[in-house]
């Protein structure tokens, strides 16, 4: 199944990209309810995302394109997703950098293996964890219900540590793969 591009998992996750266009125009068009039509549509991608790595594995669709386009689906809606809400003043502009700084680590440090390597390397179980987390933690702000304030505060600091976590991990990852493949 290496060489198949247009499966339906990797469709799915080129759809979570392509659902960043729905959510910008609802996030900036002011129409009643149009955050929770965007937070709708938000909610459909998280689920393109689970879905799409258990079709490929019951479809035996998992190929090295799917481990590209996957993580980077994810990295791409999330990092449009938090530009988006910092841009509106609904999450502070640290947190966006925590976020866009650790997931630019995490992609390039992948690329590097890749070339020197020629290993893809899949995604981990602390990443997704962190990821999903950042989902549920971004739902408070899109919302931008003003009773909410504290529980996004409290999921904003988890995320914080799950991210950091996941980084950690990531980064052993990076360093036993280039001594492995050394020998």
């Amino acid at each position: 199944m290496q060489g198949r591009l247009w499966t339906i998992s990797n469709l799915l996750s080129i759809s979570r990209i392509l659902l960043i266009i729905p959510v910008a125009y609802f996030m900036m068009t002011p129409i009643p309810f149009h955050r929770e039509i965007a937070l709708f549509i938000i909610l459909a991608a998280v689920a393109t995302d689970a879905l799409d790595g258990y079709v490929a594995r019951i479809r035996n669709e998992i190929s090295d394109f799917g481990k590209i386009i996957d993580p980077l689906a994810d990295k791409i809606s999330v990092g449009a997703v938090v530009v988006m809400l910092t841009f509106f003043g609904d999450i502070p502009l640290w947190f966006t950098g925590i976020i866009l700084v650790r997931d630019s680590i995490i992609f390039f440090a992948g690329l590097y293996i890749k070339t020197k390597t020629g290993i893809i390397l899949p995604s981990l179980m602390s990443g997704k964890i962190a990821v999903s987390i950042l989902a549920l933690t971004l739902v408070f702000p899109v919302l931008k219900y003003p009773s909410l304030d504290g529980v996004f505060l409290f999921f904003q600091w988890v995320t914080i540590v799950l991210l950091a976590y996941s980084l950690f991990v990531y980064t052993q990852r990076f360093f036993v793969t280039l001594k492995e493949h050394r020998r």
